[in-house]
């Protein structure tokens, strides 16, 4: 089986905690990333377009209230892509991308990387890529995860404070 993946969704897969736009994009994201979890070796296709992750999103991308610009997401995707060393078209093993994701990424960079997008401004995922040794896994790959039951906490004023 391979998964076709553009690149930035590879800073988006290690921090998902079960959001997204609607019920079919969650089945969605829940479905590859526990391929991905229990697989690690899964062939990944990089693409520069729309990817498995995103054909059922409700966003189109071009119009103006369009939470994911395509010209923002294509931008994104190209420093990921740089960052990575991927090459559009080619198949690589998810646990390789991750490991060069895993050398290369940090919370400097993450948040360099991600500060416009919706998810990291409602904080889900500040802290994907903190300093640790050990790989990056979705949590949905343990648990059973359901979202209806979480409710999301802002950071404490001077914890924001602190981080920035």
């Amino acid at each position: 089986m391979t998964i076709a993946l553009r690149p930035h969704h590879f800073l988006c897969l290690p921090g998902y905690k079960g959001y997204n736009y609607n019920k079919e994009q969650v089945s969605s994201w829940d479905t590859i990333s526990k391929q991905l979890n229990e697989n690690p070796d899964t062939d990944i296709l990089i693409l520069g377009s729309k990817d498995d992750l995103c054909k059922k999103c409700p966003n189109d991308g071009v119009q103006s209230k369009a939470t994911c610009l395509e010209k923002n997401v294509s931008a994104l995707d190209k420093k990921v892509q740089d960052l990575l060393g991927l090459v559009t078209g080619q198949v690589y093993k998810y646990s390789d991308i991750l490991k060069k994701l895993h050398e290369v990424m940090t919370p400097e960079k993450h948040a360099e990387l991600c500060s416009g997008c919706a998810w990291w401004k409602k904080g889900l995922c500040h802290d994907t890529f903190a300093q640790s040794k050990a790989p990056f896994l979705s949590v949905t790959a343990s648990a059973k995860f359901d979202p209806s039951k979480v409710t999301y906490i802002p950071p404490k004023k001077q914890d924001e404070e602190k981080a920035a």
